[in-house]
């Protein structure tokens, strides 16, 4: 008989093990952290989108559990039981749409919401696509390590398809930011200072599969004069 070693277990595995861990112990922003991990480690795994569809829906972030119950159905094996628990979930928030298989023929979707309104249809935007935002935030004489400021830089929908989705990430002025696993559709990227004082207010749009990349720096903000006071205090 033959024992597996830690050192047997895929990267993908190991983040794997630690986000079911998270997953029992209720931590759910941990578990979606670990799976997402995993997930780019093994983009076509069904079992690991089906893990992280589950645990956004424990945070009741819906538009991300949609997107990857979605893609669970679409790529997943009919009659699995990641196949079955997706598509009754989405089935159950209303937001079963049936796959489009690719092949000798068009086959039209039987979304209930495509009928008899065209232009509805045509302007709706479907969460299973994903993309992700990031870029970097410049300001003249600052940086993270000498004259840290902290920022919140805010990911908001902005329009009906995507008004529920709402990312934060707390950074310093100088840092990058990123926002993985972002339904397609609009936004608006907001960075505000001392929470009330709004640096930047910029919309953007997130590609199916593509990448944006936006840049926050001193020349696009709404308060390009905007002085940091805590930024002159001595560092301990």
């Amino acid at each position: 008989m033959s024992l597996t070693s830690d050192s047997d277990v895929s990267p993908a595995g190991q983040l794997r093990g630690e986000g079911d861990t998270f997953m029992a112990k209720g931590d759910h922003a941990k578990a979606v952290d670990r799976y997402r991990q995993a997930a780019d480690l093994e983009p076509s795994s069904v079992s690991l989108r089906f893990a992280l569809g589950t645990a956004y829906s424990f945070l009741d972030k819906r538009p991300e559990a949609i997107a990857q119950f979605r893609w669970v159905v679409a790529n997943g094996s009919a009659g699995s039981a990641e196949y079955d628990e997706a598509r009754r979930w989405l089935v159950r928030v209303g937001a079963f749409v049936e796959p489009v298989r690719t092949g000798g023929g068009s086959e039209a979707s039987s979304d209930p919401s495509a009928k008899g309104s065209p232009e509805i249809s045509a302007k709706k935007v479907d969460p299973s696509a994903t993309g992700w935002i990031s870029g970097k935030t410049e300001w003249p004489h600052l940086s993270p390590a000498q004259h840290p400021v902290k920022v919140n830089v805010i990911l908001v929908g902005d329009e009906d398809a995507t008004r529920d989705v709402k990312r934060r990430a707390g950074i310093a002025l100088g840092d990058a930011y990123e926002f993985k696993d972002v339904p397609q559709g609009r936004y608006r990227l907001v960075a505000t200072y001392l929470e009330d004082t709004i640096l930047w207010d910029q919309q953007v749009a997130v590609q199916a599969g593509k990448p944006t990349d936006l840049v926050l720096s001193r020349s696009g903000s709404r308060l390009p004069g905007q002085e940091f006071p805590d930024a002159r205090k001595p560092q301990e």
